[in-house]
């Protein structure tokens, strides 16, 4: 989808300034993106970017902080509402799913995060994605007190279901290439939400056939 022309986008000067930073971050990457075009994505001055927000670095804090943020907020409302520990894991893997779908400049600006090994990220943002980290180990050791789940290791549970979300989000971008490239998929891409289900079904139950009741183990 072709981006907005500068004249055209809503909000307050510093929605719109972190929107273009959110782009120009996942296009470019935080060493190749500048600041004179995310002004002029953004239909400000410099002046006015740094007024608002401030200089690359932190305009590169405050998007990956504001979307963390918001990941925050809507996660905790989902594993509200969900009754069990497998649904809190299972409202946690469709939402964060759905937001990378909905905002695909984050999960390029986490892969590339992620090959550079976070040198980025600051240590406030690290001790936010530490705190999302913190919602999983709840559902896991709830899960594990009630004899809902097995024991495992909650960084890994968290690890899977974050990975999966950055990577899946970033994978379906490829579809349209595929079909321009005359590539044929042996069978269409279920939408996210059904992806995200499937995800957890493996996380919760694994791949591997499980024996028939009473035989081997």
């Amino acid at each position: 989808m072709p981006r907005q022309r500068t004249e055209e986008r809503e909000g307050s000067p510093r929605e719109r300034i972190l929107t273009a930073a959110a782009e120009a971050f996942a296009e470019h990457g935080y060493d190749g993106a500048r600041v004179d075009e995310i002004a002029r994505r953004a239909g400000v001055n410099k002046a006015m970017l740094y007024y608002h927000v401030g200089d690359k670095a932190a305009l590169y804090g405050a998007v990956v902080a504001g979307f963390i943020s918001h990941v925050e907020e809507v996660l905790s409302e989902r594993i509200a509402q969900a009754a069990t520990p497998a649904d809190k894991l299972r409202a946690m893997q469709d939402t964060l799913l759905a937001l990378a779908v909905q905002r695909p400049a984050y999960p390029q600006i986490m892969m590339r995060e992620i090959a550079a090994g976070g040198t980025h990220l600051s240590m406030s943002v690290l001790r936010r994605m530490v705190g999302v980290l913190g919602l999983t180990r709840t559902i896991v050791l709830e899960g594990q007190a009630a004899g809902e789940l097995r024991h495992i290791d909650p960084l890994v549970a968290h690890l899977i279901i974050i990975a999966s979300a950055v990577f899946i989000a970033n994978t379906l971008r490829f579809s349209e290439r595929f079909a321009a490239a005359g590539a044929a998929i042996p069978s269409p891409l279920p939408p996210p939400d059904e992806i995200a289900r499937r995800i957890t079904d493996i996380l919760l139950f694994g791949i591997a056939a499980r024996p028939a009741e009473g035989g081997d183990q």
